[in-house]
């Protein structure tokens, strides 16, 4: 896939495509050496026929964006400049990439230098994402460091924006290979199920779908969210709970979700095998896909 790169500059509110491979950050950017900066990441799906793009949960990623910048003492994101920005590299992408049906954008807002700055590009959908789709994923549990619920006193955590600091995420991803698994799941110090270092979990018991609550310590899930909006057409209830490991073991199944892998299928934690429902797998899939 052609790659395409704009570059948005909030205090003059414009917008301009960039070369993606030549360097456009100073060093002095706080997004290069602090990760002082905040993202959002969607899903973009291409009609083959009419080369139409749909952007998955959009609002709801906006949304949480905007929350982000409010935590993090950020500009508020001007609505109609970020929007213009995404629709104009989905077009550029789709011009690019006349075969292309599926693909990433992933916009950011850094607190720059002298000013805040944003860019945006697009993210092409890997094999191993594919596989993980129909094959689903084994996962170990790694222990978060501090207990649920520890973002209530201490807000400064950021436990609920994205922000640009993923290098524990990507350390608990890196022991997790080590381990022979594909995935992290993190467990809060108080044994507390919480979420994978890039997607939120959600298991089934019964007719009831379960997910932990983002004010345990984690991301407040798009991809989940919009799961929920429609348990009620696949005749299943939804919540919030505490869940533990034991809980996600026991589960009649068990799925990472997220915006770009969509729902792949938990089928292993901790060496042990899970309970799988593939035809559920497919209909979270089918979900997320129509956005």
């Amino acid at each position: 896939m052609t790659q395409v790169l704009v570059l948005i500059d909030p205090g003059t509110s414009t917008v301009t495509t960039a070369d993606l491979a030549s360097p456009q950050l100073p060093v002095t950017d706080l997004a290069a050496h602090r990760g002082d900066g905040i993202f959002e990441t969607v899903l973009v799906r291409v009609n083959p026929d009419t080369r139409e793009a749909t952007v998955v949960s959009r609002e709801r990623h906006f949304a949480r964006f905007h929350s982000s910048a409010s935590a993090l003492d950020l500009p508020e994101p001007d609505r109609k400049l970020w929007r213009q920005a995404v629709d104009r590299l989905i077009a550029e992408a789709i011009a690019a990439n006349p075969g292309t049906t599926e693909f990433a954008v992933r916009y950011t807002l850094s607190r720059g230098g002298d000013a805040p700055r944003g860019w945006a590009f697009t993210v092409p959908i890997e094999d191993a994402i594919v596989t993980a789709r129909a094959e689903g994923v084994s996962a170990v549990s790694v222990d978060r460091g501090y207990d649920a619920y520890v973002g209530r006193r201490a807000p400064w955590l950021l436990l609920g924006a994205k922000t640009l600091s993923y290098a524990v995420n990507q350390a608990a991803l890196r022991y997790a290979k080590a381990q022979g698994a594909d995935e992290a799941l993190f467990i809060s110090r108080d044994g507390v199920v919480l979420e994978g270092p890039t997607a939120n979990i959600v298991i089934r018991r019964g007719d009831h779908l379960l997910t932990p609550d983002p004010a345990a310590g984690l991301l407040a899930g798009t991809t989940q969210r919009l799961l929920f909006d429609h348990a009620g057409r696949l005749e299943l209830k939804a919540d919030y709970a505490d869940l533990s490991v034991d809980d996600v073991l026991s589960a009649d199944g068990a799925w990472f979700v997220s915006s770009v892998r969509t729902a792949v299928t938990l089928r292993a934690l901790d060496g042990k095998s899970l309970s799988r429902d593939e035809a559920l797998t497919r209909e979270f899939q089918r979900i997320i896909a129509a956005g």
